[in-house]
């Protein structure tokens, strides 16, 4: 089972419009509402293509939103665990100006996590864990969240063999590495979060840090570069891949699906070189659509493009 942490959704309602203008009606020709929240973009990757494996978002939502986010994960064909709070879940407006490419990200304020219901989000989380599990942590702890809270699971749960994913930032994602996770997937400024003083300025100096003492004891580290691909090391091979420019539409939550490729391929034993592939084809073709989707040739075309690198 993959669990997805994902302690603060939102209905991510996605607006096209042909030219965003100032001080006017604007009317979208379009829109579409879907589960959000870092922990369903990962999902949506997770669940797009057979094989199939088992997967669970955790999150906490409320009132008639909160309703209406559980017939979306639905229809979207998302398993969710909710802890159920009073408070009305929020909405976030991304209006895509499709026709000069530039997005808008409106995005509300979240509810008070207090350490109540912290307590119960993180009990009902554990309960559901078991022995060879992932789970998988993105994007920035919640505001009430200590920022030994990722390093405190690794703490827990790493007799029991459970695999924990790690894609966070600042002293959050220190405190996780120093924990020793299963896997780190950051890009290259949080790198420096872990090691400011790190001279990194070409792919070899990249290389040569995941091929150092560093990253002992993590077999999967990965660090994305924009547009110069990524390079990673899992089970001790060094891997660099880099895809071709697209024209991007939205690059809203690319790192999610990227994500979400890397656990799932790593979770059905997949070859390093087929994970990052993968995981690369997922992320690149979802930033070819204005929504959070997945289309099969695109995924196949980009995959086949790809130049892998290795160390």
């Amino acid at each position: 089972m993959i669990h997805l942490v994902c302690p603060n959704p939102a209905i991510d309602r996605t607006l096209l419009v042909d030219g965003f203008a100032k001080s006017l009606p604007n009317r979208p020709y379009e829109v579409k509402e879907f589960p959000g929240g870092k922990g369903f973009n990962v999902a949506y990757a997770i669940g797009f293509e057979d094989p199939a494996v088992e997967f669970c978002v955790h999150t906490i939502a409320g009132g008639r939103n909160g309703e209406y986010l559980g017939e979306l994960a639905i229809n979207n064909k998302i398993p969710v665990k909710f802890t159920k709070i009073d408070s009305n879940t929020r909405v976030c407006n991304i209006i895509m100006d499709t026709k000069n490419h530039i997005t808008y990200p409106i995005y509300e304020n979240s509810f008070e996590l207090n350490d109540a219901l912290l307590e119960e989000y993180t009990n009902t989380l554990k309960e559901s864990i078991h022995e060879g599990d992932y789970i998988v942590f993105s994007g920035s702890l919640m505001k009430g969240m200590s920022t030994n809270y990722i390093a405190a699971f690794i703490d827990e749960f790493c007799e029991q063999k459970v695999k924990i994913f790690v894609d966070t930032s600042g002293k959050a994602l220190r405190e996780a590495y120093q924990a020793k996770p299963f896997a780190i997937k950051i890009n290259d400024e949080e790198i420096l979060d872990i090691f400011p003083d790190a001279d990194l300025t070409t792919i070899d100096s990249y290389a040569a840090l995941l091929a150092s003492k560093a990253t002992d004891n993590i077999p999967v580290f990965i660090i994305t570069l924009g547009e110069n691909g990524i390079i990673a090391k899992i089970d001790d091979q060094i891997l660099a891949v880099k895809a071709k420019k697209v024209g991007a539409k939205n690059p809203i939550a690319c790192g999610d699906f990227f994500l979400g490729g890397l656990v799932k391929n790593l979770a059905t034993d997949q070859s390093p070189e087929f994970t990052l592939k993968k995981a690369i084809s997922y992320s690149t073709a979802n930033v070819l659509s204005w929504y959070p989707e997945l289309n099969s040739q695109q995924i196949a075309e980009i995959f086949d493009s790809l130049e892998v690198t290795k160390y």
